[in-house]
This record gives C-alpha cells, sequence and structure tokens, in this order.
C-alpha cells in the first residue's frame, strides 16, 4: 500500500500543530496603577552661624533714650498754655484779633466763654480784617459782644473817633465800645489826657453810652488814675494771682485782663483771657439798653 493510504490516526503526533510561545503583555501605565516617584526629603536651612550683629540692639537702644529725652523737655522746658481763669471769679470773657485768625465760636462759647471784646480799628483809618467775621461769629454763638479801638496818641481823637463810629455798629444787648490807650508817645500827660477826652466825648454821643477804657495797670497808675473815674475801667495785669486795684464807689472796675497767653478751644495759638468784675447779672445790666442815638 501506498504512503497516501495509510491511515491518519497512525500519524497523530504530527497532525498536532506547534505552539508559538506565549507573548509577555505589559500592562500600560495608568494613573492608578503608574508608581510615584519618591519625593526626596527636604534639606533642612542652614543654620547662620554668624552671631548677631549689635547694630539692630543699639539702633534700639538710641530710639528708647531719644523718645526718654523728647519727654522730660516738654515736661521741664516747653511753656505750657496757662489755666484759662483765676480763682474767684465766674464770669469769663476773652478779646481777639486778626492775629487769632479763623474762631470757631460756638466751640469758643462751649468753653464757658460769657463774652468777647473785638478789635475793630486803629489810629484814622485801619480797620481790623477780621472784625465782621469775629463780630457776626461771636453774636451768632451767644456770647456777648463788644468791640475795641487801638489808640494812636500822635494821631487827631476825632478822625479815631471817626474811623470806630463808621465801623462799628452797636445795637441793645451788645457790651459798650472800647477805647484801648497803651501808648503816650511823646506828648505831655495833660495833651493826652485831653485828647482821650475828646474821643470819649465824641463817641459817647454816637452810641449813648459812657465806653469803656482798657489800660495796663502801670499806664493807669501812671497816666490815668483819678482822670476817668466816670467811665468803667478794664485793666490789663499779668502773672499776679490777685489784681491790685479794687471795685469802689469812685473806680468802675469792670473787667481784669490777667493774661495774653490763654488757650481756648475753638482759637488756635494764644489768647487774651479775661474776667468780668462782678456776677452774670452785672455784666448784663452793662450793655445797650436803647438804640444809639
Amino acid at each position: 500500500m501506498s504512503r497516501k493510504g495509510k491511515s491518519t490516526a497512525d500519524d497523530g503526533w504530527g497532525a498536532i500543530p506547534k505552539q508559538p510561545p506565549k507573548r509577555v503583555v505589559r500592562a500600560k501605565a495608568t494613573a492608578k496603577t503608574a508608581v510615584k516617584p519618591v519625593a526626596k526629603p527636604r534639606a533642612k536651612p542652614k543654620k547662620n552661624s554668624r552671631p548677631p550683629s549689635p547694630y539692630k540692639f543699639w539702633v534700639g537702644v538710641a530710639v528708647l533714650v531719644t523718645l526718654a529725652l523728647v519727654v522730660l523737655y516738654v515736661e521741664f522746658f516747653v511753656e505750657k498754655p496757662k489755666p484759662a481763669w483765676p480763682e474767684g471769679y465766674s464770669v469769663y470773657g476773652i478779646d481777639v484779633s486778626h492775629y487769632q485768625r479763623e474762631i470757631d465760636w460756638q466751640q469758643v462759647r462751649e468753653n464757658e466763654v460769657a463774652f468777647a471784646f473785638v478789635k475793630a480799628t486803629e489810629g484814622r483809618s485801619l480797620k481790623d480784617k477780621h472784625f465782621q467775621n469775629n463780630w457776626e461769629g461771636a453774636g451768632a454763638a451767644g456770647i456777648m459782644r463788644g468791640a475795641y479801638h487801638f489808640y494812636l496818641p500822635y494821631l487827631k481823637p476825632e478822625l479815631q473817633a471817626e474811623n470806630f463810629t463808621s465801623m462799628v455798629t452797636l445795637a441793645p444787648g451788645d457790651l459798650p465800645p472800647v477805647l484801648d490807650v497803651e501808648v503816650r508817645g511823646r506828648q505831655p500827660v495833660a495833651q493826652l489826657r485831653k485828647d482821650l477826652k475828646v474821643w470819649l466825648t465824641q463817641v459817647e454821643k454816637v452810641y449813648g453810652v459812657k465806653p469803656i477804657i482798657y489800660t495796663g495797670y502801670n499806664f493807669y497808675k501812671d497816666y490815668l488814675a483819678g482822670h476817668f473815674d466816670e467811665y468803667p475801667l478794664w485793666i490789663a495785669h499779668y502773672k499776679v494771682p490777685k489784681l491790685k486795684l479794687e471795685k469802689s464807689d469812685t473806680l468802675k472796675l469792670a473787667f481784669w485782663q490777667h493774661t495774653d497767653e490763654g488757650a481756648i478751644k475753638g482759637i488756635t495759638g494764644k489768647v487774651d483771657c479775661n474776667v468780668f468784675n462782678g456776677s452774670m447779672r452785672e455784666l448784663r445790666s452793662l450793655r445797650i439798653k436803647q438804640p444809639p442815638l
């Protein structure tokens, strides 16, 4: 028999196909299966082996010493504002001019200021540039107000009186006008007194009330004492615990200007402070009671 005729069962091993070698399939890395790299430990900062600089320490010491010196200087050497009012008085006031600049009159009133004298004029032509604002401000704040004229002895009193009366309008409730006389000049004393009387008389005719005379304590003693007793007197005398003059039947001592270095809220810088030598009722009685003629 030929090869073709042989049974296939006899050749079984040859019929088994050869198996190819198995391939190892590697899985793709995923977010879950990926191996995270191991983080390297952070290096610790190196310690500064150099010692701290003494510069900052001494700067701090210098600052503290400077602050201490400033406090001591202010405490012992800087002049502090003096108390506004002396003891024994209950009616307080101020007098102002353009030197005080802008004034908060409402705040001034809240600091127990009951009256104020405002500079209006000087000599024969000068008019205080802040008079109108101060005059209206004091009135609006409910402060009793008065106006004053600074007298210059080398100018004619008639012209000075006209300067004042042309500037100031007084009404019932206002305080009398004030003649501020502090300078004698080269005039003989008798002539000075005569000229002052001219100003006082002329102004009294306009307003229908006797003016107040303002002057310093020594000036009054040297030139005016005993010659103008019919007029209310306003004396400036500083750094004394008590005014040496006393009110009497012949001396109408009305006001005392006890300092020119007062401190009042509402006013920047120093201001003249005054007290009235009497009660509030007496001050009200001093005011103009009828319209000027």
